[in-house]
């Protein structure tokens, strides 16, 4: 479960489009806001790297949704993808309050077994990408946890996203 206080807003939909214009490294984002909250900062004064991963989690499995799969489903066909591979880049720093937008996107998809996702967040005030990451997932059974191939829902479901 995500962290209950962390603010998730509710935008209207000409704030949602405004956010659709901040700049994304592709086209069609799907987003998620947060404001920075006490429980976010470290002991330097800033997000500590830890929830940027909280942030991407969050927003993978949002994104599944919107696309078809949910955690429902993941149950029904005893699969999942997981982490094996995360390219991170922390751009710069964030602050008590300061308020985010999460992108995320798939990248790559062999259709077999593995897929790529770009995630991006970045600093509503000023529109500056504060962190990037760059993640490969492979699909295991929920039942021993070992590499599998995509179920027919993973195929049909997840396409990539930055056309």
């Amino acid at each position: 479960k995500y962290r209950s206080n962390w603010l998730l807003s509710k935008r209207s939909n000409s704030e949602m489009s405004l956010k659709k214009n901040l700049s994304w490294d592709f086209n069609n984002p799907h987003i998620l806001e947060f404001k920075v909250n006490q429980n976010d900062i470290d002991i330097l004064g800033h997000v500590n790297n830890k929830v940027y991963l909280d942030w991407s989690e969050a927003v993978s499995w949002d994104h599944s949704k919107f696309l078809g799969v949910s955690h429902k489903d993941f149950q029904k066909v005893k699969s999942a993808c997981v982490v094996v591979k995360n390219d991170i880049e922390y751009l710069g720093s964030l602050f008590l309050n300061d308020e985010v937008a999460i992108s995320t996107w798939i990248t790559r998809c062999d259709y077999k077994i593995k897929l790529s996702r770009l995630f991006q967040v970045v600093r509503i005030k000023d529109d500056k990408t504060v962190f990037r990451s760059r993640v490969d997932y492979v699909c295991i059974s929920l039942e021993n946890y070992k590499p599998k191939k995509f179920p027919d829902l993973f195929k049909k479901t997840y396409k990539v996203t930055t056309e």
